[in-house]
């Protein structure tokens, strides 16, 4: 119970930093601060039916855990097609889910597995002349991404937070310098938050595997 409570203090933390680094209405922070749709360009994702196997992964929304990262479990899959392959996913793709109660969850897409995306989901592709994907992953977890979100997305009926909402999303944008320490930084406390491999993550599991 104390390295969970240390943990949500560390998350807290990490919140904090976050959002510091990133905050769009400092007094100090003379970065440029433009609208997404100036800087990205947004593709709707692919219409077909998840099957249980497969050759290429099928990414759902539902697929995106809450913080921004992909679901291991639960996976599911389509067989590849000419069609489906304009829609295959890289490394440091970045998605968005673009309705229900989870709009605006975005992921980082983490190595080359054989991967397409869903019709409910969002490509978006950045000018990385202007910003860096993984900086952007990390606006998108901060609380000045959802501030925007949350007055931005149509909420008659289902939530629809589509590219119209979206492309105006505003960005605070360092130079690529910039970006990328504070890349370093918050992958870091990412890590520290999240990986079971090291730091609290690792600790609480190795005791709760005692404790079992």
């Amino acid at each position: 119970s104390e390295l969970s409570a240390e943990l949500s203090a560390r998350r807290k933390q990490y919140d904090y930093y976050r959002d510091m680094l990133l905050n769009i209405g400092a007094p100090n922070n003379s970065c440029e601060k433009v609208k997404l749709g100036d800087i990205a360009t947004f593709t709707y994702g692919y219409t077909d039916t998840a099957k249980a196997v497969g050759d290429t992964r099928f990414i759902r929304i539902t697929d995106i855990l809450e913080n921004g990262t992909l679901n291991p479990d639960d996976a599911k899959y389509i067989n590849a097609t000419d069609d489906s392959k304009k829609y295959l996913l890289k490394k440091g793709d970045i998605l968005m889910a673009r309705t229900g109660a989870t709009f605006g969850k975005t992921l980082y897409v983490a190595d080359d597995s054989p991967a397409v995306y869903a019709s409910f989901l969002i490509k978006i592709t950045l000018d990385n002349t202007r910003v860096l994907n993984r900086y952007y992953w990390h606006f998108a977890q901060s609380n000045l991404y959802w501030d925007q979100a949350n007055k931005l997305v149509s909420t008659g009926g289902q939530p629809q937070f589509n590219t119209g909402a979206v492309s105006r999303v505003i960005i605070p944008i360092p130079t690529l310098g910039v970006q990328e320490r504070i890349i370093s930084v918050l992958d870091n406390f990412d890590a520290i938050c999240s990986d079971l491999n090291i730091g609290l993550p690792a600790e609480i599991n190795a005791r709760q595997k005692q404790y079992e």
